[in-house]
């Protein structure tokens, strides 16, 4: 790798204009600034004229003080005219009858989502899936209001998650036997 040198007395190499576009001016000076010296001033855009007013609305006059509060200063004071009128009406309507709301405290039946949660890692896998399903149904139907769908629901639940322990255990029995039995028999080979 060669090194790089660094002169700092040098100018860097004139720009070349091959490509045929002509260099840009620049922006034109803002107001109220002096131009810079080496660039000739350039002419800024043409001050804008306000909006013709506008036909047809009336010139808008200030707001009439309030009652109560005294004129502002600048604004000169302006006659008040109001008029008040008052008309008292008596209508005739039927008021909704009141409604009464009876609750009655229910106790959430046990939806035995952890039951089913744990059966499903530890047991056996579609049995307690099942038991979840009516776990989390057991709990929307209570939220819904309808406890006897909740209660069918909750022993659903507990029903699937009983099974899949069984077969769980069941399982796990067999396991343990069959390695008992290959173990005993794979040592008294040798």
């Amino acid at each position: 790798m060669l090194p790089l040198k660094f002169i700092p007395d040098q100018q860097p190499p004139p720009y070349d204009n091959k490509s045929g576009i002509p260099p840009q001016q620049g922006y034109p000076p803002q107001q109220g600034y002096p131009p810079q010296q080496g660039y000739p001033p350039q002419q800024g855009y043409p001050p804008q004229q306000g909006y013709p007013p506008q036909q047809g609305y009336p010139p808008q006059q200030g707001y009439p003080p309030q009652q109560g509060y005294l004129p502002q200063q600048g604004y000169p004071p302006q006659q008040q005219q109001q008029q008040v009128t008052v008309v008292n009406t008596v209508a005739a309507a039927t008021q909704p009858a009141p409604v009464t709301i009876v609750r009655t405290t229910q106790v959430q039946p046990n939806d035995y989502l952890v039951l089913a949660i744990l059966v499903t890692f530890f047991c056996f896998l579609p049995t307690g899936i099942v038991a979840i399903v009516f776990a989390t149904k057991a709990r929307s139907l209570f939220s819904s209001g309808d406890i006897q769908g909740a209660e069918q629901a909750s022993a659903s639940a507990k029903l699937w998650s009983k099974i899949s322990l069984g077969i769980g255990i069941v399982w796990i029995t067999i396991y343990v036997i069959l390695q008992i039995v290959v173990g005993t028999s794979s040592t008294g080979s040798y």
